[in-house]
């Protein structure tokens, strides 16, 4: 397992992994949560009193047996809580797919060319991307050494069995990085939102950050000292001042994972698709109350501490703070845009026209499907995508040729 950078969470040794590690043995059932083990975690974790925000987010959602992310059934579609745009189109991965091969062609074709994806959840993103290379890209596919990088051992499981005859596919710990002198593509797809994340509020007296308490077997905020020192003036370094009683939420795991993962490339790009803005929109007096979100069967949720292991828990992405983290590192904007836009930049209209002259049911799912992932109003404008290059100097690139819907994120991403 390799480490995420020194002080990434705060009160673990130096060097340690934002994944936690949890007692083998789990003694005796709790209410806290469903789930006895989580339970039985969650009510060790506030033995000693209350504990950070970020500390309960990464409990509920990645402990090993009882998190969100790591049990039996997949929670991805009808039966789940949220829709993801693999998960509604096969035609994401079908436009992602010239892009990579684009990205190889400017590396000078090596034969062998990583690319790692990181949070693939059920896995259709890559099957789409290996089908679509696999058919128009052969000495792609003949190079091609994906690897996915899932903390959760039920849904690689299942993705294995997706990834049968896909050839030469690679699994990893999501708490693992690409190797040092990395020479390919990572792919992160809905991954940092769901990372741990600190809570904070303005307050008169200063910035305090939120902290999880328990009262019985019921799970309330509370407020205290910042638990790490980086948070300390983080707003004032993005020149962006807090209203009084503002909430917000800052992803140093998110952060400190992009810049590992720029410090290890020696040469490649590092492909973002995510929720979020530019910090001067997400922290702006417009949303006094963060962005801090739980979902369940499709539904927003509320309060986010009820039923943990069972809520989606998730945040937007500051899209300033993930270009900084990384420029520290030598890579460089080479496209921001938002869904809707990259693949019409793709040429994803282009595939709509061709099905013009059909009209069976799969030709209706297959434009149904192209509409909802590029819907302005829903995944098509919510989702940004952000290409970081770092050797490479990619250029004018068609996927990127369109400005996002949110133009203000566009126009104050570098702050």
């Amino acid at each position: 397992m390799i480490d995420i950078p020194t002080g990434g969470i705060k009160g673990a040794p130096a060097g340690s992994s934002f994944w936690p590690a949890f007692p083998a043995c789990i003694l005796g059932p709790m209410n806290i949560a469903t789930h006895p083990q989580l339970s039985k975690a969650l009510a060790d974790a506030l033995e000693n009193g209350p504990i950070p925000f970020r500390r309960f987010m990464e409990l509920a959602l990645y402990h090993p047996q009882g998190g969100y992310y790591c049990q039996e059934n997949p929670r991805i579609g009808p039966d789940g809580d949220f829709y993801t745009s693999p998960h509604q189109s096969s035609w994401l991965g079908r436009m992602i797919a010239p892009l990579i091969g684009k990205i190889r062609r400017n590396m000078g074709d090596p034969p062998s060319f990583p690319l790692w994806e990181f949070g693939p959840g059920e896995g259709w993103l890559a099957v789409d991307i290996l089908e679509s290379i696999r058919s128009s890209q052969a000495a792609s596919q003949r190079a091609l050494v994906y690897t996915l990088a899932e903390q959760s051992a039920q849904a690689r499981g299942r993705i294995r069995e997706k990834l049968q005859d896909s050839g030469e596919v690679r699994f990893a710990d999501a708490a693992q990085y690409p190797p040092a002198g990395f020479e390919g593509v990572v792919l992160a797809h809905e991954f940092l939102d769901a990372l741990p994340v600190h809570a904070l509020i303005q307050k008169n007296q200063g910035m305090k950050e939120r902290y999880v308490a328990r009262r019985g077997e019921r799970l309330h905020f509370s407020e205290g000292a910042l638990s790490d020192e980086r948070l300390c003036g983080w707003f004032s370094g993005l020149g962006i001042p807090l209203s009084t009683g503002q909430t917000a939420e800052v992803n140093l795991c998110a952060f400190d994972w992009v810049s590992e993962v720029a410090r290890r490339m020696e040469r490649g790009a590092l492909l973002v698709f995510d929720y979020g803005f530019s910090a001067r929109v997400l922290y702006g007096r417009g949303r006094p109350d963060g962005a801090l979100r739980g979902y369940r069967s499709h539904t927003l949720v509320s309060d986010v501490l009820t039923r943990p292991g069972e809520t989606d828990i998730t945040t937007h992405v500051d899209f300033t703070s993930i270009l900084r983290a990384a420029a520290s590192h030598g890579m460089e904007l080479a496209g921001f845009t938002d869904q809707a836009r990259f693949l019409l930049g793709a040429g994803l209209s282009q595939a709509l026209e061709s099905m013009s002259g059909e009209d069976d049911e799969q030709t209706r799912r297959e434009r149904r499907s192209i509409m909802g992932i590029m819907d302005p109003t829903g995944l098509g404008g919510a989702i940004k995508v952000m290409l970081l290059s770092k050797n490479l100097g990619l250029r004018d690139l068609s996927e990127f040729s369109m400005k996002p819907d949110d133009r203000e994120s566009l126009e104050t991403l570098f702050g």
